[in-house]
Formats: structure tokens, sequence, C-alpha cells
């Protein structure tokens, strides 16, 4: 049983977008049928009925238990049971059916609805027709665009847009797609671009392909935050109003949902404070993991239970993180009593020690993979037995090679910014007082060494390439963002540029390109966007009143090896006469489109100019006629001499009538 419902129009909500009416669930979603329970008598009635409230009260909380009596008062062998929401029904259905309520009982867990579709199956039996088949659209469709040039989403007053990042002088961008309140705070990208989400009052919407559909909705209402598993099979949402008020046996705080299905695999409560994400995922999307008290709980999916039944205990751990190529997690434990501080790292879901190093007079510690999942680097931070700050070290583990040995470089400085060159064997560091910091550049390969150190420089971030090489040492605390182009294979600046209340800065997945941008939700005043290529020059500038986000569109990893990226590298030269052809061609058949539009618009003015003039003749004797002339006589004007009289230094025009 169903009734259409439509919602009253709001210029926020998705219906402005072919969105269809909402089918009001009013069946009985929320029941469930228990077949094969013991058959008891009636002495033994409440006690059954306690242990069934016990096992499906688990899943979320139960309205009310039928258990179907005979005339002395004893049970017939099946339940219903009515639950407040119909996830609740689901997940019970889901976790139960053909499990074991003892050793003689195996539980028949069905939906209400399905037992009854199975009680009206007709005797007599017809094949089903099966539906049409719909193709799909392709998610990766931009993938395929044959200029090999990526995209862009703005976000502004109350528009969003996407759009091609196709630089052409004097030209304004191609718009792939733009709607109007389209989101009513923020949108995103998944981790590899094959979907774009929006934010509403009442969940979170997904789109992706050619032509923008939505590809699925999660309901939760109040949602502010939301992050996508690395290989986009998840997404999770949280929900800061249901922070206090969280049902213990249905937790709507932080929800997993399949992205496929938009089913909600699990909910959870806020649980103790933490930076967002609160989840950490592991690389191939298996397992997501929470820092706890005293512990990491670890989920596998898509069951989403704990792995091994319970989480995994680690006294005092303060910070946790995966590899990003492999299952292993790293985490940090602090000094505690006499017991050292400590790094160690743990295969899941084994659970065994990989490696452990015990860590001595530490204050602090932060953990850094490295993007190919080489090496882990740990910042370290000692103090003195006098409680001064002895600078810092750093500890970096080599996670290929048998027994992951370790290699140590120390400074005397306190370190501010560190961060490893994507696919590389270098790493950057920031070090020093302030406005008076250092920065120097190490590689591991083949052994740890420092190549450069920078003196003097004012920059508080590093923001590598994706494809390393080439990194942006960037000021951020100032009103004006400052930006050095620096190329490390050369150890050279090729370009300093800076950005008038920049708060953002963002690389496009190709390493081609960077972006600054100037939100309102900081800066009130020209908001808007720069582009520069990656050598530091000013390709595009845009000012948008009420600008709040530019977001390159994530590109998914290469299908390419990593020895077939470096011959690629190596042999560039090869392909560059056909790229420059490429590009040649592209230039030309701008130019020859501008020329002809040109010419087209030169054409048309001409035509107005004539049809003009031909108005004009047509409408001269009507012209004279009203002015009461001859038609054969010439027309005649009035003249009048206008003179300029100059009178104390000032200049008055009198007209002589």
């Amino acid at each position: 049983m169903s009734q259409k419902y439509r919602p009253p129009r709001n210029q926020n909500s998705e219906e402005d977008h072919g969105e269809p009416e909402v089918e009001m669930e009013s069946g009985f979603s929320k029941i469930i049928v228990v077949d094969n329970v013991p058959v008891v008598t009636k002495d033994k009635y409440e006690k059954l009925k306690t242990v069934i409230n016990r096992i499906f009260g688990a899943f979320g909380a139960i309205h009310d238990i039928h258990l179907i009596q005979d005339v002395e008062g004893g049970t017939k062998g099946y339940v219903f049971i009515e639950y407040t929401t119909p996830e609740a029904a689901r997940t019970a259905v889901e976790k139960t059916h053909k499990s074991q309520m003892d050793a003689k009982h195996t539980l028949l867990v069905h939906h209400y609805d399905e037992f009854n579709k199975i009680m009206d199956t007709p005797d007599a039996y017809s094949a089903p027709v099966p539906p049409a088949h719909v193709p799909q659209e392709n998610l990766r469709s931009w993938l395929q665009e044959k200029r090999v040039i990526d995209q862009y989403a703005l976000r502004y007053a109350d528009q969003t847009e996407v759009l091609w990042n196709d630089i052409k002088m004097g030209e304004e961008p191609e718009t792939v797609v733009k709607r109007k309140d389209w989101s009513d705070t923020f949108i995103g990208w998944s981790p590899a671009g094959s979907y774009i989400f929006t934010v509403h009052t009442k969940g979170i919407a997904v789109w992706g392909g050619p032509s923008w559909n939505k590809i699925m909705r999660f309901p939760h209402d109040g949602v502010k935050l939301v992050d996508f598993s690395p290989c986009e099979k998840y997404i999770v949402t949280c929900s800061p109003i249901y922070e206090t008020n969280d049902n213990p046996k249905d937790p709507q705080c932080i929800i997993v949902w399949d992205i496929r299905s938009g089913r909600k695999l699990r909910g959870y409560a806020a649980g103790a404070k933490g930076i967002w994400p609160i989840f950490k995922w592991s690389h191939d999307d298996k397992f997501l993991a929470r820092l706890g008290e005293n512990a990491i709980s670890v989920y596998e999916t898509p069951n989403m239970d704990l792995i091994g039944g319970k989480s995994i205990t680690v006294p005092n751990i303060k910070e946790f993180s995966w590899c990003p190529t492999q299952n292993i997690i790293s985490y940090f434990v602090p000094e505690l009593n006499s017991q050292p501080a400590a790094v160690a790292m743990i295969d899941i879901p084994s659970r065994t020690l990989r490696r452990q190093k015990n860590l001595f007079n530490v204050t602090d510690c932060k953990l850094y993979w490295q993007s190919n999942g080489d090496y882990l680097a740990v910042k370290i931070d000692k103090v003195l037995k006098t409680k001064k700050p002895a600078g810092t070290t750093f500890e970096v583990f080599r996670m290929r090679v048998r027994d992951i040995p370790t290699e140590q470089i120390e400074l005397k400085e306190a370190v501010t910014s560190f961060a490893w060159e994507p696919k590389g064997h270098r790493f950057a560091v920031i070090h020093g007082e302030a406005q008076k910091t250092d920065i120097s550049f190490f590689t591991m390969d083949p052994k740890i060494k420092l190549l450069k150190t920078l003196e003097k420089k004012t920059a508080n971030a590093l923001h590598w390439s994706p494809q390393g090489d080439i990194i942006v040492l960037a000021n951020l605390q100032s009103n004006t963002l400052a930006m050095e182009f620096f190329n490390v294979n050369d150890m050279e600046t090729m370009a300093s540029e800076e950005h008038y209340n920049a708060s953002h800065i963002e690389w496009d997945p190709t390493g081609r390109f960077i972006a600054t941008s100037v939100s309102f939700w900081i800066h009130q005043v020209e908001t808007g966007y720069n582009i520069y290529s990656f050598q530091g020059k000013l390709l595009r500038h845009v000012l948008k009143e009420r600008f709040y986000q530019f977001l390159w569109r994530p590109r998914p990893p290469t299908l390419l090896t990593a020895d077939k990226v470096q011959y690629i590298k190596k042999n560039i030269s090869k392909y560059f006469k056909q790229f420059k052809e490429d590009d040649d061609a592209e230039a030309l058949k701008r130019e020859e489109e501008r020329f002809h539009k040109r010419e087209e618009m030169h054409k048309q003015f001409q035509d107005y100019l004539q049809s003009r003039y031909a108005d004009y003749e047509r409408e001269r004797e009507e012209r004279r006629r009203i002015r009461g002339e001859d038609s054969d006589g010439e027309e005649e004007y009035d003249e009048k001499e206008d003179w300029v009289e100059e009178i104390e230094d000032r200049k008055e025009i009198i007209v002589d009538s």
C-alpha cells in the first residue's frame, strides 16, 4: 500500500531537476515474521518472549512483539515483531535469517510484506515479464574528452556550475552544467571524480553521468559532514543534531551507506570528539576504523561487524593511520608512567604486530605515510630532562624492506610543516622560528640525505604537485597569499605570485594547473578564483559575488604500471611532436572559428545597415509630407551659431537665438 505525495515547492529542493513524486510508505515495512521459534507451554511463554526481545532488540527499538499462542496459552512456533523504523526491520532480517537460536532451532526471518507475497502466490504459474533494459550512463565519460582537459566545480551565490578547464586567451570557459539551488550549503567530489554530491537539510544526494542525473539520495536530517571511501563503494554522513540524543539501539549521528543500493549499513553514536573524518578507510574499502578509549575499533564491510568480534586494545593510544596501499595500521602511544612511548604497525585483519619502536622523552608524535606506502615518516618532538624542547627528530620506516628498518634525521628547530613528494622518494620540511623559517629537502634514495636548504623563507605550507618535481611554497597567514613556484629537480624558483585574501590553494589532478580562491565564508570582498600554470603564470582571474568553493574534479588512479609511466617520462620527446601538431591544429581551428564568427558578425551588421538605409529611403516622402515640404524641393535647415565667452577664468556658453 502506498500513496503519492508531492511536497510543497521549495526553491532549494531537488524537485527542480526532474525529481519524481515521493512514494510515502504506508504498508508493513516495520514488521517482520520469525518462524521456527521454540514451541513452549504457557508457563514458559514470558521467558521465551524475553529471550526474543533480547535477540531482536539489538537491531533497533521494538514497538511490539506478538508471540502467537494456542488455545491453552502455549506458543505455535512463530512470532510477529514490529520495529519503530523500517531500517531496523531490514537490519534484523539481514542479521538473523537462518541464524541459530539454539541447537535445535534455526530462525527463518522475513519481512511481513514478503510473507504476504508468498501467501498470495497464485496456484497457476505465469512467467514474469522481465523489465526493459535501461542502460546506465558512464560515470567517467568526461575522461574520454579528446582535448584531455579537466573539469572544476564552482559554488557561488545560489548557483552551482561545472566547467571545462580549457584555457583560451580572451574567451570564457565552457560550461558543462549549471543549476540554481542545486545545493543548500556546500558541494564535493568523490575521490575518483565519479560523483558530485549536494547537501540538503534532509540529507545528501549524489549525481553523475553526462546528464548529471541523480544517482542516489541518502536521507539524514541535519547532515553537515560527508566522507567517501577511497574506492567510492561507501559514503559516511554525520549529523551533529544527533550527538546528544542518539538512540543507543539505533544511532543516527554517523551513518555508513552503500552508494550503489542506497542502503544504510550501520549507524554509530558520536563517541569521543575527534577530527573529521571520524572513520578512516583502508585503501581497498574492506575495512574502516575509528579511535576509541584505549582501543582501535576496526569494522569489516559490508556487514559492518568488528573484526574478531572485539576492538583492538591499545592502552593510551593517541593517533593511528592506514597505509595507503596495504591493510596495515600504524599507531602512536605516548609515555605512560614507566612505559616508554611507542610507534607500532599491525596487519589487518590478523592483528599481527609487524614492527614496534620505543621512543623516549617524547612530547608528541605525528605519522606521515608516503602516497605509495613505501615509507612511513614519524615526526617526534622531544624534551630534555630540564623540560626544554630538544628539537625535532624524524624516524623514517622503509616498509618495502625486510624487517622494516628505520633511518633518522635530527633538526635543532621546531618543524611546522612536512610533506612527502607524491609517488617519489623526496620530502620537504619547514623548520625554524616564525618569519625566519628554513625549508629543507631530503631524499630517501638510496639513503636518507639532505639535498638543499632554502634559508629565511616566510612559507608556512607545502603543496607538492600531484606528479611531483614541482612544489609551491605558500604563506597562508597574511592577508595576501604569497606563493613561490619551486622546481625541486633544478633547485630553482620559477616564479612568485600573490593573491589578496586567498584562503584556499589546490592543484589539479594532472599537476599542470593550480588554483587559489577567496571564499565568501572567510572574506566578503573581492571573492573569486585564479588559475595558474605549474610554472606560476596567471592564466585566469575571475571575480564573483558571494563565491564559496572551487573544486577540481579528481581523476581515478592511472591504469599504467610504474615502469610504463617512467618510460613515458624518459621518452616524452618522442610524443612531443605529435602533441605540438595537435595543439597547433587546435589553435588554428580556434583562430578559424574566431575569424568566421567575426565575418558573420560583420555580415549581419552590413545587412542591418542596408535594411535601415532602405527604411530611410522608403519613409522619405512620408517625412516630407509631415513637415509640409514640396517633394521636389530641397530640405532647408536653420543655422545657429554658438560661441564661447571667457569671463574671469570661467567658460560660459551663450547660444545666439
